[in-house]
């Protein structure tokens, strides 16, 4: 729930506001840089601050005002009988609060709003690129081909959110962790794993070569010592051998090891199963925010173009491997951030990912090829 849907929650049963008569958005959301507002609120975590802001007032209206102090000047003491809010929790929210901050004039404020509808956002059209938006209260169309002209885009095609989104749900359940198209990708996966592995290897020979041979050198001129040459004589190149002794070591341990393969056809089963159940989510109040999120992390594109022969819309939906794999492999999906965050940030623990795998399902939302 938004912090307005919230705060009208609260005022509709009764509950006293910290200060004032009524809960406002502003109360829960306050301003994270201020550490104003429920969210901001570190009593919670067992922290007080003082002299965190400084109140004066504005001789031209009268109004108080507040400015925050630099942080040299706070004084802040550790309460921890007050903790409320264990740290993770804490650290979640605020990872989500800078996320959806503007970090410059050229961020977009509107990839941080909460999407209307489901798939808001994430859907292009297929003749120009353009973005697809409501066009009447049930249907979905290409906003460029509305907003600029035939010229531009003569994609008039609408699709009722319903059927979109209908398509969309039964082709993330069915379709995107499909047996056969899963076992495509395992093979292509393992193979692509193993040439990245010979190369690691055969750059490997070389290093671990010269690294032989530098402690050999090294070695020698330790017994040259030994047998009684004056260490000033070879203290120089001594240096040197173990400053290149240790660049080699450096580079040696950057290489990749050597691991298994961490991917199972079973995990599409996993799979099926976590989205029915997010899907269900959709239904209760209390589960639709987290489930609607979850179930948008799994898709990085929606790509609407008219069918060919008919009046219809095709769709192909492209999804994020890594999401997926979260999913199926028994992982949360990625929620929790923006669609601009999100993408390309998604990250398997326990599963490894050779650069950005996409996994497709095309026209009809048949099982087709990963690309690479």
């Amino acid at each position: 729930m938004s912090p307005k849907k919230i705060a009208e929650a609260l005022n509709a049963e009764g509950i006293a506001p910290p200060s004032g008569r009524y809960w406002g958005a502003s109360t829960i959301h306050g301003n994270r840089q201020r550490g104003t507002g429920i969210l901001n609120n570190e009593l919670y975590i067992g922290r007080q601050v003082w002299n965190r802001l400084n109140y004066r007032k504005e001789p031209s209206t009268g109004k108080r005002i507040s400015r925050l102090n630099p942080e040299s000047a706070w004084v802040i003491a550790e309460v921890p009988a007050l903790r409320i809010i264990d740290q993770e929790l804490w650290d979640r929210v605020r990872t989500r609060q800078g996320a959806l901050t503007l970090q410059s004039p050229l961020d977009k404020p509107w990839d941080r709003r909460r999407p209307r509808t489901l798939f808001s956002g994430l859907m292009t059209c297929g003749c120009c690129g353009g973005g697809i938006a409501k066009v009447s209260k049930s249907s979905f169309g290409c906003s460029s081909a509305r907003n600029k002209g035939k010229a531009v885009c003569a994609n008039l095609r609408t699709i009722a959110q319903t059927d979109l989104e209908a398509r969309v749900l039964n082709a993330l359940t069915h379709h995107l962790m499909d047996p056969e198209a899963l076992a495509v990708f395992c093979e292509t996966y393992a193979e692509e794993r193993n040439r990245l592995r010979r190369e690691a290897e055969g750059a490997r020979e070389p290093l671990e070569r010269s690294l032989a041979q530098t402690k050999r050198d090294h070695q020698k001129l330790v017994d040259a010592i030994i047998a009684g040459v004056p260490a000033e004589q070879v203290k120089e190149r001594m240096i040197e051998l173990d400053q290149q002794r240790q660049q080699l070591e450096r580079r040696l341990s950057a290489s990749p090891a050597r691991d298994p393969i961490l991917i199972h056809p079973s995990m599409a089963v996993t799979y099926r199963e976590r989205v029915a159940a997010l899907i269900a989510g959709l239904g209760t109040s209390a589960e639709m925010p987290a489930s609607k999120e979850a179930l948008r992390a799994l898709v990085d594109r929606l790509v609407l173009t008219p069918a060919k022969g008919s009046t219809g819309v095709e769709i192909k939906l492209e999804g994020d491997l890594a999401a997926l794999l979260r999913l199926a492999t028994g992982s949360a999906a990625v929620i929790g951030t923006p669609r601009s965050a999100h993408s390309g940030e998604a990250r398997l623990e326990g599963v490894d990912i050779i650069g950005e795998l996409v996994l497709v399902a095309g026209v009809g939302f048949e099982p087709t090829t990963f690309r690479l």
